[in-house]
């Protein structure tokens, strides 16, 4: 017999206003904001005593002009200018079925969550990230998807509208609403539905049918990403858009257990092949980084920084579990840095000396590179990445409020999408993936869903 899981409570008798698949950040954040419009919500996830990939990412999300960033000193952003950042990093991509609206429900969710459910967020103002014009990025204390996760549980947990049941379930659409039910023969009936599962980045077939470029590339998003929430949305004859679109992370450890994080290029690290060459601007973003370090012999990259840029890093999640985890290497010259890495010295000091000059304005980056923060100086840091898929950003097309759209560009009644089964902010295969696209568009468009629901 299954052990429940410590979140579960019977299942609700009767029927309630919303049945939602998926307790991810879109799931989670659909069922606190909906709950507190005062409807009966049930959360159904049969892989809920396992981690998501909200629970091992970042935790990271943009809200351009909330008042977190306002009283931090930022006032000069707003909506307009992230998604501005959103359409430069990724021209003629970007999903404008749910760009504006996602843009400016993020201030909102933010002011949600403090307000209405106490969370513990806060701005980040050590959060660089490439592509974004100013400093935005919001988290809980410590800023980790698993302690975000945690707080959403807890918080959900708390809620006397909303109900777990964490039992597989068939799902039968009908013309007045979604019949659900379990192995046991238990069926509860919901008025609408919110498909809120992960994307297609476990499934192994889908990956190398849409993006044929990371078939067989490590994956180190949830193994629960399997795709069967954005199957269900087919079978009724939803749409789809941007299915070439991925989070890729060109900062992943081998085995995808541990990564160093994306802010290390911006604040002046680079990055080298077993040549000790450099092989790509790295201030292309950490998703477009993922195919150029795969294309590079063994799949590997030496991430190369120093001391200075690690005294930086203290705030890091993702950093701080790379040290703790033994990934990171440190040496007080170059020749004992190429020692430890296995590259040539004279190839590394070369690299580092150009560097220095591109840094100090007495060169042009060959490869492009817009700007070095800093030359690099010993003590020195490094550590061996390599490139992997996180999780896809293609999936059900909806409108501005999370409705899912079919073939013919009508909603499909009663049905309505956010999360990784949901069309992201943009397509261009892992080019046009801006650093927290996933979370906006989780939370972004969970919000406005929540707020369609009747």
């Amino acid at each position: 017999m299954k052990t429940p899981h410590p979140d579960a409570v019977p299942a609700p008798e009767g029927d309630v206003d919303v049945a939602i698949l998926g307790a991810g950040a879109a799931g989670m954040l659909v069922a606190l904001a909906a709950a507190a419009r005062g409807l009966s919500v049930l959360l159904c996830d049969p892989t809920s005593d396992q981690a998501n990939n909200f629970a091992i990412s970042g935790g990271l999300f943009p809200a351009a002009g909330s008042r977190l960033q306002c009283a931090g000193g930022v006032t000069d952003d707003g909506p307009q200018r992230w998604l501005q950042d959103v359409r430069d990093f990724a021209p003629g991509a970007v999903n404008e079925h749910i760009a504006e609206s996602v843009a400016h429900a993020l201030p909102e969710v933010t002011a949600f969550l403090l307000d209405g459910c106490a969370a513990p967020l806060r701005w980040l103002p050590d959060m660089p990230a490439p592509g974004h014009s100013a400093l935005r990025f919001h988290s809980v204390t410590p800023a980790s998807g698993a302690a975000f996760h945690a707080w959403f549980r807890g918080a959900l947990r708390d809620h006397a509208g909303i109900t777990w049941w964490p039992e597989a379930v068939s799902v039968e659409r009908r013309a007045d609403g979604f019949v659900l039910g379990a192995a046991a023969g238990n069926e509860r009936r919901a008025r609408q539905l919110v498909l809120a599962g992960g994307g297609f980045g476990a499934n192994a077939e889908l990956v190398a049918r849409f993006i044929p470029g990371m078939a067989g590339a490590l994956h180190n998003g949830s193994p629960t990403n399997n795709g069967s929430t954005l199957a269900l949305g087919l079978a009724w004859g939803a749409q789809l858009w941007g299915m070439d679109g991925y989070q890729g992370q060109g900062h992943t450890h081998l085995g995808g257990a541990t990564r160093l994080g994306m802010s290390i290029p911006t604040l002046g690290g680079v990055m080298l092949n077993r040549d000790g060459q450099r092989f790509v601007r790295e201030d292309v973003g950490p998703s477009a980084l993922a195919p150029w370090v795969l294309a590079q012999p063994g799949g590997v990259a030496l991430e190369v920084f120093d001391a200075a840029i690690e005294a930086q890093l203290g705030n890091h999640s993702a950093y701080q579990q790379a040290v703790a985890a033994g990934r990171v290497m440190a040496a007080d010259s170059v020749a004992a840095l190429a020692a430890q890495a296995g590259v040539d010295a004279e190839a590394l000091q070369a690299t580092l000396d150009t560097v220095a000059q591109c840094a100090q304005g007495a060169a042009s980056d060959a490869l492009g590179r817009r700007g070095f923060a800093r030359a690099l100086r010993p003590p020195y840091k490094a550590s061996w990445v390599t490139g992997a898929l996180s999780h896809t950003q293609g999936g059900l097309l909806t409108d501005a409020h999370g409705a899912v759209l079919g073939t013919d560009q009508r909603p499909l009644p009663g049905v309505f999408a956010a999360g990784g089964c949901a069309a992201g902010l943009s397509g261009l295969g892992a080019d046009g993936y801006l650093p927290g696209n996933g979370l906006a568009q989780a939370f972004g468009l969970g919000w406005r869903v929540a707020q369609a629901l009747g």
